[in-house]
């Protein structure tokens, strides 16, 4: 940084608009020649947030949604259509909205979703709004809408029982769905009660899954709506190799999870599981005590006899997972848990059972790209330093009107900087991870319930079984932040 001799050489002057300027340019230019980081993030990398050592594991469990199975985009739009019929057909909502095109880029996952003024919004770690980021439908509330309506930035715990947080990626749809009738309600002057509309929109989405409508669609057309997943079969080939139990456990019905598996691992996919229970009411099953029954899949149906015991191969709907991990003698520490639902899936196997978890987050890949770019790059590098020269010389702001233009200008600059950089992940929200300065509400609960969290389970295939994963080790806000940058000694070097 270059603002040091600057610092003490004037700290007893009045600062000049001229000498503001040379100090604005000094850092642009040395901004703008700061190359970016040599090295690029890895997109298909698996990153840590807690210390996790794989030699230590020896069962693995998985999810099957967005899982083991990884969805197109067309499903999203599917679940919209499917649920805006049910809304029109049995909620009788105007056949107007059917007019509407489905806008697969308009949300983001992690959104909370406020039923009493039928806004979605962006929050931070600290429960703090993000400016630019608050819809009342499609259009985005300017910062005085933001303050009539909340008060402030700061969401007070209390709001939070009005709040739904929009948390797996099959919550995009219902953002989709929750923009467009509200958009569609106040441009043509219709009153709605916004709990009343939520609740029906919620049911008509939680139908398409109930109803096994979806489920229908999505079997009979694979190769449209699920990818193959390439690397899948080799990593669960590796682990059952080395010697490590498997198990799924999925809220999905067995027929169209099995459809699924078949098309990417083949007709003998459960040789690769020692248990797989279906239909699970995840997180009922972590918390509850719900017996295991038997499902028959020659007719789809579950016995009537108490299962007693569990046994390798075969298919079982329900449970807890008190009974599984006895069972399977799943001890705490030993187990791997991959999921991509941060609460449904992760937080009952951490915080209760002491598994480690493995979060799959599909848009990770994207948004490393994008920070790999050097356009991104650059920008955050200047933003960098502009808040930094702002954060020096703003005290001198108040000596002449020049001067203090000149750091109101510098303030300006500043926010049409960060909403440059937004506007690169999502022109309406921005990342899946971060706000302005701070982490996301949801990055923050990735942070603390998962150990490790990538964007694929076979990215787990770069690493080998017995791979320790270690957290980066960050500069508190009160800390030094020391520069550091590790170079590798070529591996085709003779030594």
């Amino acid at each position: 940084m270059i603002f040091g001799g600057e610092r003490r050489a004037m700290s007893s002057l009045v600062m000049s608009a001229r000498r503001l300027r040379a100090m604005y340019e000094l850092a642009k230019e040395s901004a703008l020649r700061e190359p970016p980081s040599s090295a690029c993030v890895d997109p298909r990398g698996v990153f840590c947030n807690n210390t996790l050592s794989l030699h230590k594991i020896s069962v693995y469990g998985f999810d099957y949604d967005y899982t083991l199975a990884v969805y197109t985009r067309a499903v999203n739009k599917l679940i919209y259509d499917l649920s805006m019929n049910r809304l029109i057909q049995h909620y009788k909502y105007p056949r107007g909205l059917l007019s509407v095109p489905y806008d697969p880029t308009f949300a983001i996952r992690g959104l909370h979703y406020d039923i009493s003024n039928s806004c979605l919004l962006k929050i931070d770690a600290f429960s703090q709004i993000q400016n630019g980021t608050v819809f009342r439908g499609r259009k985005k509330l300017s910062r005085d809408d933001i303050i009539n309506i909340y008060g402030s930035f700061s969401l007070p715990d209390t709001k939070g029982r009005d709040l739904m947080q929009l948390i797996d990626l099959f919550s995009l749809p219902w953002a989709g769905l929750l923009s467009t009738v509200v958009q569609y309600f106040d441009d043509n002057a219709i009153t709605f009660d916004p709990h009343s509309m939520y609740q029906d929109v919620a049911s008509s989405v939680r139908y398409v899954h109930s109803s096994g409508e979806m489920y229908r669609v999505v079997s009979a057309n694979l190769e449209h709506y699920v990818h193959k997943n390439v690397g899948l079969k080799e990593y669960l080939s590796r682990l059952i190799a080395n010697g490590k139990q498997l198990f799924m456990v999925t809220n999905s019905p067995f027929s169209f999870m099995s459809r699924g598996m078949c098309y990417m691992l083949g007709e003998d996919w459960r040789k690769y599981f020692k248990y797989i229970v279906v239909m699970a009411k995840k997180p009922n099953f972590f918390q509850g005590r719900a017996p295991f029954r038997s499902y028959h899949e020659e007719d789809d149906s579950l016995s009537y006899e108490k299962v007693t015991s569990l046994e390798k191969g075969k298919i079982y709907a329900g449970g807890n997972i008190a009974a599984l991990s006895e069972q399977g003698l799943f001890k705490g520490q030993r187990v791997l848990y991959f999921g991509d639902h941060i609460y449904s899936d992760l937080a009952d196997p951490m915080l209760m059972l002491g598994w480690h978890t493995a979060a799959i987050v599909p848009e990770l890949a994207r948004e490393i790209r994008l920070q790999n770019d050097d356009h991104y790059r650059n920008a955050v590098i200047w933003l960098q330093y502009l808040t930094l020269l702002i954060e020096e010389y703003q005290k001198y702001g108040g000596t002449d009107n020049e001067t203090r233009q000149l750091i109101t200008d510098w303030f300006e600059e500043r926010t049409k900087l960060r909403e440059q950089v937004k506007v690169m992940f999502n022109p309406q929200f921005g990342s899946l991870f971060r706000t302005f300065t701070n982490m996301t509400f949801f990055s923050r609960r990735l942070n603390r319930l998962s150990d490790v969290y990538t964007s694929r389970l076979p990215n787990m295939l770069k690493y080998s079984d017995d791979h320790t994963f270690f957290p980066r080790r960050s500069a508190l806000p009160h800390e030094v932040a020391i520069p550091f940058q590790m170079h590798f000694i070529d591996s085709t070097l003779q030594i």
